[in-house]
């Protein structure tokens, strides 16, 4: 007898082991998830605070880590919940940001200027007590 995938789509919340996990995309066979934490430390630049958009009391101190998003299959999922669309288009968003941030990084050294005011100055030490102001 055929397997039968779990109906899942966009937005679910799965359990995946004893971890929580975000749906974002479904293909066929496989789906794109962003997993679930609770109170992590330390913070993420792409990472989303669900509290803040989600109006459910289980996950008012969840954060979806999108730096850490991973294809998995389907068929070992298990549905826990569902999040607000609201919450699905911070994630993508966030996805797109950190891949543009990553592709910069890639970058060779010097490619990108400074975004300093007055661009790196060689042999300083901070502000030094007594010095001339530079602006």
């Amino acid at each position: 007898m055929k397997s039968q995938l779990p109906t899942l789509s966009r937005g679910d919340i799965v359990m995946r082991g004893n971890r929580h996990g975000i749906v974002v995309t479904l293909t066929n066979r496989r789906m794109l998830v962003v997993p679930l934490e609770w109170r992590p430390f330390p913070r993420h630049r792409a990472d989303i605070g669900i509290g803040t958009l989600a109006s459910q009391v289980m996950f008012h101190d969840a954060v979806a880590r999108c730096g850490d998003r991973q294809w998995v299959t389907r068929e070992a999922q298990r549905f826990a919940g569902r999040v607000s669309p609201v919450v699905v288009t911070a994630i993508v968003n966030a996805i797109r940001r950190e891949e543009i941030d990553r592709q910069s990084e890639r970058f060779p050294a010097g490619l990108v200027k400074s975004t300093l005011a007055f661009g790196p100055m060689m042999g300083s030490r901070g502000r030094r007590v007594g010095a001339p102001s530079l602006g």
